[in-house]
């Protein structure tokens, strides 16, 4: 075996095995969905015909004593097709057949496991990341802190709520204070075993947040918005806001000194010399207090890994509440063309930095978005299911088989729509570097 060979093939699997890895954390999780429903519809006596993963090419098959096996090419999703899931039948076994309370937990089961696993993964990221498990309560502040002022903050202060909404555990109180740019924050606190009301609490607030850049000032890691406002991955900035920067403490020290969270850029691209002007950046709130941790046990770890999970669920349905606001694009959103992207992405940073916390967090991240997506009143969802079951239980009777089934058949279109679409934009962010809008 030729050196020319070898190399290429070490190329080859250098650029493969993170997607590799992204490819089996995606089928971890869409099986543990799709074994939620098998394992209760086989406790219940329903037949299952198939229990498959992936879509489209069957890559392996086996017939087994009732049900059929199969693992397809594409690792986008999976079923349990079970005996009248989508039609009548007759067969004493079959899904439609079934007492009402048993197929709604079948259908049920497959999001709940997914939760069970983000709860579970939360857990294990909480009992092995530090010494200590965090709290809401603060320690002490920095020297610089401003949020400590009169009618502010104090030392001992358990943060209950932030801007109206609850603060579950230490991973609300950065999310929900990322959400607010404005620097003033609305928070409710415990003080002396009382609730205390602070209806403006200050905060800085710096420019910052949209990219990364190395010890040259090129950048890296850019956003698409950032991309279609002029700047490329590899411009060496030279100045901001007409003020040259030679170095990186030079570069964070002129960012940060904008007010107007609006940059004019002067940047090296090649051989030329270009103004990207008005780039509109994010505002980063600068966090000034010291949360106080506890030492672990098994019960503050177990504890601290549902708050955990609770506190990506919340942000799971608030920012789908963002994006129908408009708060942000489709540029923005990532299928699984793109969601594999970005764990291939992260894995290889994991193995750089021998600190696999970031892609566990993010599979948390995303069996929980699975499971709570999946529960949504959509049809040809589990939640649009189980809208009809509920429809069902109120008046007891079925709404026709046929009626439900078109239902459902107009929602999958729609959806394998919406997906193809986020899919196209995912593949046009890796030509272009920006999405569709």
């Amino acid at each position: 075996m030729n050196l020319p060979f070898l190399v290429t093939l070490g190329t080859i699997w250098s650029k493969a095995w993170p997607f590799l890895i992204a490819i089996l954390f995606f089928g971890v999780i869409i099986f543990i969905h799709e074994f939620g429903h098998f394992i209760f519809a086989k406790l219940f006596g329903v037949r299952v015909n198939e229990f498959a993963l992936g879509m489209g090419p069957t890559l392996l098959k086996k017939q087994g004593k009732e049900t059929k096996y199969a693992l397809h090419l594409f690792p986008i999703g999976g079923y349990c097709a079970m005996e009248g899931e989508d039609e009548e039948s007759k067969d004493e076994r079959a899904f439609c057949n079934k007492k009402l309370w048993q197929r709604m937990i079948i259908v049920a089961a497959g999001a709940t496991f997914n939760l069970i696993l983000g709860v579970i993964i939360c857990c294990f990221l909480v009992g092995t990341e530090g010494d200590y498990v965090g709290t809401r309560s603060i320690v002490r502040f920095y020297d610089t802190a401003i949020s400590n002022s009169e009618s502010g903050l104090q030392v001992g202060d358990e943060i209950l709520k932030i801007d109206g909404k609850r603060v579950f555990s230490d991973y609300d109180i950065t999310f929900l204070m990322q959400r607010n740019n404005t620097g003033k924050y609305h928070m409710v606190v415990r003080r002396d075993g009382e609730k205390v009301d602070l209806p403006a609490v200050n905060f800085n607030v710096r420019t910052g947040g949209n990219f990364s850049y190395k010890e040259d000032n090129s950048i890296t890691d850019l956003s698409a918005r950032m991309k279609k406002a002029g700047l490329k991955d590899g411009d060496i900035i030279v100045a901001v806001n007409g003020t040259t920067v030679e170095d990186n403490e030079a570069l964070a020290a002129a960012i940060a000194e904008d007010r107007d969270f609006t940059v004019d850029f002067t940047v090296q691209r090649g051989e030329e010399t270009l103004d990207v002007t008005k780039v509109k950046m994010m505002t980063v709130t600068v966090f000034d207090f010291v949360l106080l941790g506890k030492q672990k046990n098994v019960l503050n770890v177990i504890g601290g890994g549902a708050k955990y999970a609770l506190s990506m669920s919340r942000l799971v349905y608030l920012s789908l509440f963002d994006l129908i606001r408009g708060q942000y694009g489709l540029s923005e959103l990532a299928g699984p063309i793109g969601t594999v992207s970005v764990i291939a992405d992260v894995a290889q940073e994991s193995v750089a930095t021998a600190d696999w916390s970031s892609i566990f967090m993010i599979m948390a991240l995303i069996t929980i978005n699975i499971g709570l997506f999946n529960l949504l009143p959509i049809p040809a969802l589990d939640g649009g299911r189980l809208f009809f079951m509920f429809i069902e239980l109120i008046f007891r009777k079925p709404i026709p088989a046929k009626y439900e089934s078109w239902v459902h058949a107009v929602g999958m279109v729609l959806l394998l729509v919406f997906m193809a679409v986020i899919s196209a934009s995912d593949i046009w962010k890796w030509i272009s570097g920006v999405g569709f809008y």
